[in-house]
């Protein structure tokens, strides 16, 4: 493999240590530690990864010894290393750097936390149901440290990470409490709860709960235009979400004033494809499924100011008419956000392929 996910980061720094082994050794320790760590800022393969970080975790246990904080944290890199072809193996090694931050901090201590994470992440992919006991130790350290940040934080986390695998009673339920956490202790426009605030939303928004959508979406418009003097991704993705929500809706006047804002915040670029912020597919013609025909669409239209699309033709396509006329069709119905000039919504050509091909 040669991409290196964002999951994988550095841990901590290692803790100062006085008593090193042989001088050759301590070396040969920093120079892999050294080789380790801008293999996984260049985000090279793993190959690179996992031999510095094996490396780097035999030669730590000879210079800080077996028990001590740095070699736990050595042992974490190198599981982290390992864990994509061995989780078996990563998940003893964390099991291990447990043991010895627990000898070393005690049993609340919240360096912890992030290695009980860690065995969820592993863990939730097999349906072990061991993952949920290392959620609770988790807010338990949280809990006893009345660390509400923390604790919402673990919660939120526990939520992305059932998500992945479609818990999706627990991910509702972890979030509930993230949300009841953030109402009660963080101020409004902390970013974390403002995060957590996209994700109600959109859990709302696929329960069918439109107007609790809505509602949540808004209130974080509101806390960017009281308190907040800058723009922010969140506030782009709350505006994005609206404009989908209120087309589903068919409100689109209220979808427009989104899109209007989406355009004041992220200026219109000529030289690259436009993102819709709001599409429907179009559906594949029945004589071309029948046929196993794949094509495509290239087409032009107009963008207007309020963010609809007008004027579609089209530049080009493959095996003739067969695809076009649902293409135009399904396009009509898209919104964007409008181009700006000289602080005026203006109409602006660009283009887009449709795509169609036979599922696998």
């Amino acid at each position: 493999m040669t991409s290196i996910p964002k999951a994988l980061l550095l841990t901590s720094l290692l803790v100062c240590s006085t008593s090193f082994a042989q001088s050759d050794v301590r070396e040969q320790f920093n120079q892999n530690y050294r080789a380790y760590q801008q293999a996984v800022e260049a985000r090279e393969d793993y190959d690179s990864i996992e031999k510095y970080a094996k490396l780097s975790y035999q030669q730590g246990r000879v210079v800080f010894g077996e028990q001590t904080e740095n070699t736990a944290n050595l042992a974490i890199n190198y599981a982290k290393a390992i864990a994509f072809n061995d989780k078996e193996e990563a998940l003893n090694l964390v099991s291990g750097a447990i043991a010895i931050l627990k000898q070393v901090h005690g049993n609340n201590a919240i360096e912890l936390i992030d290695t009980y994470m860690l065995k969820v992440d592993w863990l939730l992919p097999s349906k072990d149901l061991t993952a949920r006991e290392y959620v609770v130790k988790a807010l338990d350290i949280a809990q006893h440290h009345n660390n509400k940040l923390l604790e919402s934080k673990i919660y939120f986390e526990a939520a992305k990470v059932f998500n992945r695998v479609g818990d999706y009673t627990r991910v509702k339920r972890y979030l509930t409490h993230a949300d009841e956490i953030n109402q009660k202790h963080l101020p409004k426009d902390a970013v974390h709860r403002l995060t957590v605030d996209l994700w109600v939303a959109e859990l709302l928004a696929a329960r069918k709960q439109n107007s609790g959508a809505v509602e949540k979406l808004h209130s974080i418009i509101e806390v960017f235009d009281e308190k907040l003097e800058f723009d922010h991704p969140i506030e782009l993705v709350a505006h994005s979400r609206l404009v989908g929500l209120y087309e589903k809706l068919g409100k689109r006047e209220q979808a427009t004033q989104h899109c209007i804002a989406i355009a004041k915040m992220k200026p219109w670029q000529d030289d690259i494809e436009q993102t819709p912020l709001y599409r429907i597919e179009p559906i594949y013609p029945t004589r071309a499924a029948r046929a196993r025909k794949e094509g495509w669409v290239d087409l032009e239209f107009t963008v207007t100011p309020e963010g609809f699309v007008e004027d579609i033709t089209v530049l080009d396509k493959e095996h003739g008419e067969m695809f076009v006329k649902n293409s135009i069709k399904a396009l009509k119905d898209w919104r964007y956000a409008p181009k700006f000039v000289d602080g005026e919504a203006v109409s602006a050509k660009t283009s887009v392929r449709l795509a169609f091909k036979m599922g696998r």
